[in-house]
Formats: structure tokens, C-alpha cells, sequence
């Protein structure tokens, strides 16, 4: 442990003269070429399309370290770990690790960390695996966030014979990545606020429909805010499951669907009468995401055969979507941690 720690510590009390670091081209970011005892191997690795960018890769006995840094063809990247468009890379990042043939993979625990703790900003998503590669167990570190409008993302693995440094070369790389991006963070307006959540109203199918539509996705606005826990991991559309998609329907019958929004709300209702709602968002209102496999309990033969009778013609309905504009909530390093 004495031999890493002291190698730290030298580069910590060292100024690094500028030919002494390496900008991490497409973005002005500067880090120095030696690491403690991690050492830039001395040029850029580019990928191909261009939306890949680049990765730079440090090396050191029995340690690794590789930042890429690209823009996966997304524009106007905003900052830090906690966006929709981070926790979806972040999120490719684990399935791709967890399928490049380690064995044993194991994640071991992951939270939004603060790079320059105590302060707030900037922060990164953070993923700590092990696994066991070339016959040796690894302990790796997944660290990704959004700066100069584009994605930094760090794998920092270490062997077995570094375990005991782990805790003091973790927060040593965080800080000289924090005090990197630091400078280049877009300032922040402390005016903007930004909606939770996105109401995406239909205009298709007329007035009624957009008035069952509003109906519809006030309610699923409520209801996902009482459960935030079903929100999209990563943010973007939802998608109810059959189960909310019932309730939502159901509670639009309770508040008289059928007397607010004409034809479609006098269809439910009868169909609710016969005693088919189920059947009825199963079959008409289906989503990909359900699957194949039939709730218990629901009479599609019947539902089917009462269709034909008084359902001639119906088309879906158009209700809109709603879009949640952040990720579901994470676990933050606290500001005290080590």
C-alpha cells in the first residue's frame, strides 16, 4: 500500500507543467499524463463514426485506466451525471460489462457520486463491479457524466494486489477529474426549472378525444407521482402496465368519462357494464412491452364475441403520452464521504 499511496502523494504536491498533461480531444479537458503511478500510454485511440469519439488510456502495474470521451451522435449534452441522456449510457455501459465474458460479474453497488465533495456539482454516476477476468478477480469502477457537451466516461480497474488502496486511488481519480471538468461546466441558471414531467396532449380524433386524452393523462400524472418507484429508470416515455393502465380507465369511469368525452367514454362505460374493462384495455389499448402471456381471469372468447356486437368499427384511441424528464431518483454520495 505504501508504494501507490506515495505515488499519490508525489503527484499530488507535483505542478504539472503543461507539456506535462493531455487534453482530452474532442472536449479542452486536461488531466496530467501520470496518474500517481498510472501512466498515459501517449496517444488518442479514435473510433469509428466520429460519434464515438475517443478513448486515453493509462496503465500502471496490476491498475488500468480508460476514459472516453464522445457525444454518441446526441446534441447539446448537458452536464453532469444526473440527465436522461447519462443514465441511458450509463445504463449500455453496465449490460456491456456485464456481457464481454467476465465471469463471476458482480455489481457491487452504485450511486451518484460528487467529483470535488463537499460541493454539490459536478457529480457522476457511479457503478462498482467485480468480476473475474484472465483467471484473476477485479474490482472495477464505472464513472460516467456529461461536460462541454459531451460524455466522460472511466473505467478504472485494479487486481487483487490493490484492494487495500482502492478507497484512496478511487477518491484521488475523482478529484483530478473533478478539478478537469470543473472548469469546464456551462454556468447554471438558477432561475430555469424544469417539469418532472411532460403532458403530451393528441390532437387526433377531435375534441372528444382530446378531452378523454387530458382526463387520461392527468390521472397517470398522478399516479406516477404517487409511486415514483414506476417511473422510467432513466426517464423518458412511460409506459403503463396492464395492472395501471385498468386503474387509470377505472378511475376515468368514476369521474363519468362517458358524460365529459362523447362516443369513446359512452364505449368504455358499456363495455365496463358488460363487465369486459379488462379484456378491453388487454385487446384494444395492448402495449408491446406486456407481453404475450394473458392475465389470469380475463374471457377473451367471450370479450370477443360481445366485441363484434357493439364495438363495429372502434379505433384506437390517440390519449397521448407522458414523458418524464429526468432520471428515477439516485442515492448521492454524501458530502462527508471518504
Amino acid at each position: 500500500m505504501k508504494l501507490i499511496c506515495s505515488a499519490f502523494i508525489l503527484c499530488l504536491a507535483s505542478v504539472a507543467a503543461a507539456q506535462d498533461t493531455v487534453t482530452l480531444l474532442p472536449t479542452p479537458l486536461e488531466l496530467p499524463v501520470r496518474l500517481g503511478p498510472l501512466q498515459f500510454d501517449g496517444k488518442p485511440h479514435k473510433y469509428e463514426p466520429a460519434a464515438l469519439g475517443a478513448s486515453y488510456q493509462y496503465n500502471g502495474a496490476g491498475i488500468s485506466l480508460t476514459i472516453y470521451v464522445y457525444d454518441a451522435g446526441v446534441t447539446n449534452i448537458p452536464d453532469g451525471g444526473d440527465t436522461v441522456a447519462n443514465c441511458y449510457l450509463f445504463e449500455q455501459t453496465k449490460r456491456e460489462i456485464g456481457a464481454a465474458g467476465y465471469s463471476d460479474v458482480r455489481l457491487v453497488s452504485e450511486q451518484l457520486v460528487r467529483l470535488l465533495p463537499p460541493d454539490d456539482a459536478p457529480l457522476a454516476r457511479e457503478a462498482v463491479f467485480e468480476f473475474v477476468r484472465n483467471e484473476q478477480p477485479t474490482l472495477s469502477y464505472l464513472w460516467m457524466t456529461g461536460v462541454a457537451k459531451h460524455f466522460l466516461k472511466i473505467r478504472f480497474s485494479m487486481d487483487p494486489s490493490h484492494r487495500d488502496e482502492a478507497a484512496v486511488a478511487r477518491r484521488f481519480l475523482l478529484t483530478e477529474i473533478g478539478e478537469a471538468v470543473k472548469a469546464h461546466l456551462a454556468p447554471v441558471d438558477a432561475d430555469a426549472k424544469e417539469s418532472d414531467f411532460t403532458l403530451n396532449i393528441s390532437a387526433d380524433g377531435g375534441t372528444e378525444v382530446m378531452a378523454a386524452g387530458i382526463m387520461y393523462l392527468t390521472l397517470l400524472d398522478t399516479q406516477l407521482k404517487e409511486a415514483p418507484d414506476s417511473t422510467p429508470l432513466c426517464g423518458g416515455e412511460h409506459v403503463p402496465t396492464y395492472e395501471d393502465e385498468v386503474s387509470v380507465f377505472t378511475s376515468l369511469l368514476a369521474l363519468n368519462l362517458e358524460r365529459a368525452t362523447g362516443t369513446l367514454g359512452k364505449q368504455v362505460a358499456e363495455v365496463s357494464n358488460a363487465g369486459f374493462l379488462g379484456e378491453f384495455v388487454w385487446v384494444e389499448l395492448h402495449r408491446k412491452s406486456w407481453g404475450d402471456a394473458v392475465p389470469q381471469g380475463l374471457a377473451l372468447r367471450d370479450y370477443q364475441k360481445w366485441r363484434k356486437k357493439n364495438l363495429k368499427g372502434f379505433k384506437r384511441p390517440q390519449l397521448g403520452s407522458v414523458v418524464i424528464n429526468r432520471p428515477r431518483p439516485m442515492t448521492i454520495e454524501a458530502p462527508d464521504a471518504p
